[in-house]
């Protein structure tokens, strides 16, 4: 199929099986409902950390304007988005292929309820816990799509033998791509103006490992295996593959905007809420589709090579 008929077949999937949404749906409903977690305090901490080192420079080589002002302007970019932010949002893994808008708005002082954490370690340990437990359940997520694509059905006894170890896989393959990109951003802070070139690096890596989660949970490959087969399948698709991606990412980000404009009271949220669902679960789909396609169209020329 083309692209077009791939995402065709990806939004029919969804149609005809609407529990597809359900995790999605269920996640997004109880990051709204649950209180927030904040950092704020750590925010203020690390400025009022940063004042007090201005304040000494300051007083060392003289006063300067110009530092004191591009303080007062990160204190108020850290204080927007980070002091801002619902630390629970990850919970939800969308470069997998989770939907969810519960990231979209950020938390209002005196109307949300709010849990602050206060220390730089309970910010670490809580983000590093929401993580591992938001992979979990984009595993079963996951899997969940990879059955139904499979032309399985949904198998919970299955899926339950099997979601650690797709935890487990997709953990060997996040780490090592995590630190690379935290790599590439403190290469791109020191190289200034050259950081484009790794910054296209680590696109043109993110774009061949793109179906690896589909490796995983669909075809239950091992990491290795799930790599190799994304590789195979963007190298010999490459521009197919690239178009679904961009696609992907375009209309995911482009419906973002809507929802976040509709998600106003408590109707519009749950509108957006299940519209956001159920676009997702598509989109995601339809990469699953591609993936098992593209894959059994490779096997069968392997085995018309062979028989030859």
């Amino acid at each position: 199929m083309g692209i077009i008929d791939t995402l065709s077949a990806g939004f029919n999937t969804v149609l005809r099986n609407l529990w597809l949404m359900t995790v999605p749906v269920l996640l997004d409903v109880a990051l709204w409902l649950a209180p927030k977690l904040t950092v704020a305090p750590v925010v203020e901490e690390l400025v009022a950390s940063m004042r007090a080192a201005v304040t000494t420079f300051g007083a060392s080589v003289g006063s300067d304007a110009s530092l004191q002002q591009m303080v007062d302007a990160m204190d108020a970019m850290l204080q927007q988005s980070v002091g801002r932010a619902n630390l629970m949002t990850a919970l939800s893994w969308g470069r997998l292929g989770v939907p969810g808008i519960a990231g979209l708005h950020q938390i209002e002082p005196g109307v949300d309820r709010v849990i602050e954490l206060s220390s730089y370690g309970q910010w670490l340990g809580t983000e590093v816990a929401l993580l591992l437990v938001g992979l979990l359940i984009a595993c079963v997520y996951l899997g969940m799509l990879g059955q139904q694509v499979r032309g399985e059905g949904l198998r919970l006894d299955k899926l339950v033998k099997r979601v650690l170890t797709y935890w487990a896989y997709l953990l060997i393959f996040l780490v090592p791509l995590g630190a690379l990109l935290f790599g590439v951003v403190g290469s791109s802070l020191v190289m200034g103006a050259l950081s484009f070139l790794f910054w296209a690096l680590m696109l043109w890596v993110l774009i061949y490992v793109a179906f690896v989660p589909a490796a995983i949970t669909m075809a239950e490959a091992r990491p290795l295996q799930a790599l190799a087969a994304s590789l195979t399948i963007v190298r010999t698709a490459f521009w197919p593959s690239l178009g679904l991606l961009i696609l992907v990412n375009v209309i995911a980000l482009g419906l973002g905007w809507v929802w976040m404009q509709l998600a106003g009271g408590t109707v519009g949220t749950l509108a957006a809420i299940l519209l956001n669902a159920f676009v997702g679960t598509s989109l995601t789909a339809a990469q699953f589709i591609f993936f098992r396609d593209r894959m059994a169209a490779l096997r069968a020329a392997s085995q018309q090579l062979r028989s030859a």
